[in-house]
């Protein structure tokens, strides 16, 4: 059955392979090899890359067989992104700027695009959209079956969100090409890099995201795997790619135990206060 007409999958907002770049080695073996910490409930539990990370049905279209799906924009990043990261880790991250940058921009805006923050985003903003019926077009003249613009139906809205999912990764790494990027990378795993259910992280003090893409304040976060983090600002770094000092590490920690995430994953258990 092809993409186009299954439903009610296990749609994984965070793909399982992304997931695995946060195992630890030593427990790669295992059945459940992450650790996931429950921001509501602060306990921590152990999962597999498949049993985390998903809703049922998350991209289904309502009430029709779409052309494209999702997933067709999803496969060649989720293809591509295991052998970029092998060769990043081979090569100590040296070169990935030339490399690999376009392809990781273009990653990070996938991520964003199929995560619920984004489907949010987009459903209330078409839930505020007006408009009416077209009843009859007829050359130039098209009759509607009310002047009087009213809220589109819900199957509009959810369909109309579907398909920006898909929209929003053609744009490519589109306005992210306008920060500085750099790498900061770890080799310990009692000093690993996190991630959480909403892996691009936007920091900043600016309240709109027009105004954030403008601020030199504004910092975007993006843990690629456990041993290296990605961090975007409008101003340029004095180096490009270094060992992540304590400091930075504890920051992401800290930046994935917001309430914007609903869980952290972990290659290790870390004590929270």
């Amino acid at each position: 059955m092809s993409t186009q007409t299954q439903t009610r999958r296990k749609d994984h907002y965070v793909p399982r392979g992304y997931l695995k770049g946060f195992i630890d080695p030593a427990r790669a073996h295992l059945a459940k090899p992450l650790w996931k910490l429950d921001l509501e409930t602060r306990k921590w539990s152990r999962e597999s890359p498949g049993s985390v990370g998903y809703e049922r049905g998350f991209y289904d279209y309502m009430d029709i067989a779409p052309n494209q799906h999702p997933d067709d924009s999803f496969k060649d990043f989720e293809d591509e992104f295991p052998s970029v990261l092998e060769h990043m880790l081979k090569r100590n991250f040296k070169g990935w700027v030339k490399q690999h940058k376009t392809f990781l921009l273009g990653y990070m805006q996938m991520m964003r695009a199929r995560s619920p923050l984004f489907i949010q985003q987009q459903t209330a903003q078409n839930r505020d959209a007006r408009g009416a019926t077209v009843t009859a077009v007829e050359g130039n003249k098209i009759t509607v079956d009310s002047l009087e613009l009213r809220p589109m139906p819900e199957h509009f809205v959810r369909n109309r969100t579907i398909t920006q999912i898909i929209e929003e990764i053609k744009k490519g790494p589109d306005w992210m090409w306008d920060f500085n990027w750099c790498l900061r990378h770890t080799n310990s795993t009692s000093a690993a890099f996190v991630t959480g259910s909403h892996p691009l992280v936007l920091e900043g003090p600016a309240p709109t995201l027009n105004e954030a893409m403008r601020d030199d304040g504004t910092f975007l976060w993006f843990p690629l795997c456990w041993q290296a983090c990605l961090i975007g600002n409008r101003r340029r770094f004095n180096e490009g790619t270094d060992a992540a000092h304590p400091t930075i590490i504890n920051h992401v920690r800290d930046v994935y135990l917001r309430p914007l995430n609903k869980y952290m994953i972990s290659p290790t258990q870390i004590d929270i206060e």
